[in-house]
């Protein structure tokens, strides 16, 4: 992992943004980081808001969007994304009825595919961001073990670290496990104590010098600070960010 790999996921920061976007884009570049992904802002234009990613000195390298817009309208996704400059689209959640039998899961990956040959041709990519739920018994099976026996090769996967120690599976593991298949890491704490809470990176119990050791073999191309529920958001992003830069290459 080099500095330049680092970004923060949106969503972390989405009550400020609700408030004052631009204000909280200049709090998240001011917290010193140059790259985000894109996930619970305010509705605006593309190109508005890819001025106040200009404006901001960001970048976006990833979007998440509902597989229910993306199957309503996929074209103007695409459309935004070049708006903005992102290069990558990540499907953030399965709907439960796509997830009942095992049957459902493996028609999701056949979609999932269709979809990613479909953006590859606007020169974007899509991957999957898992949660928990993913990591539960589905029919001698797991929803997980299902995708990743089905989803073709171009769905890149966002793993998303404490969703998967939640679930009961070991992080370091699940990356070793999926290998080149993994772009995208959320990284993101797991508080100490039996009800899962999450916490900045760094703060928490989750094996995070390994996590990254292991995404470098994989060849992990972003690390994401996010939270889903962040006590002061400014700075536990902010403190986030010094924590992977500690752990950082270069």
């Amino acid at each position: 992992m080099h500095h330049d790999q680092i970004a923060l996921q949106l969503y972390t920061v989405r009550d400020l943004a609700a408030v004052d976007l631009a204000a909280t884009l200049g709090a998240v570049a001011g917290a010193g980081y140059r790259a985000v992904e894109v996930a619970g802002l305010p509705e605006m234009p593309p190109p508005d808001l890819g001025r106040l990613f200009t404006d901001s000195g960001l970048r976006a390298v990833a979007a998440h969007e509902s597989i229910e817009r993306l199957r309503r309208d996929p074209v103007a996704v695409a459309d935004g994304l070049a708006e903005i400059g992102c290069p990558r689209v990540i499907v953030p959640w399965m709907p439960e009825a796509d997830r009942r039998t095992a049957a459902n899961v493996r028609r999701f990956a056949i979609e999932l595919g269709t979809l990613a040959r479909a953006f590859a041709e606007r020169g974007i990519g899509l991957g999957y961001h898992n949660h928990d739920f993913e990591f539960g018994a589905l029919e001698g099976t797991t929803i997980w073990d299902v995708l990743m026996t089905e989803l073709p090769g171009e769905v890149e996967i966002e793993l998303d670290v404490y969703w998967a120690a939640v679930g009961g599976r070991d992080p370091v593991a699940e990356i070793r496990a999926i290998g080149n298949r993994v772009r995208l890491l959320h990284m993101k704490d797991r508080a100490p104590g039996r009800e899962p809470v999450d916490a900045p990176v760094g703060d928490g119990i989750l094996p995070f010098p390994e996590i990254v050791d292991a995404g470098r073999a994989a060849g992990v191309e972003w690390y994401i600070v996010e939270q889903d529920e962040p006590r002061d958001p400014v700075e536990d992003i902010r403190r986030g960010l010094r924590y992977l830069e500690s752990l950082a290459n270069d």
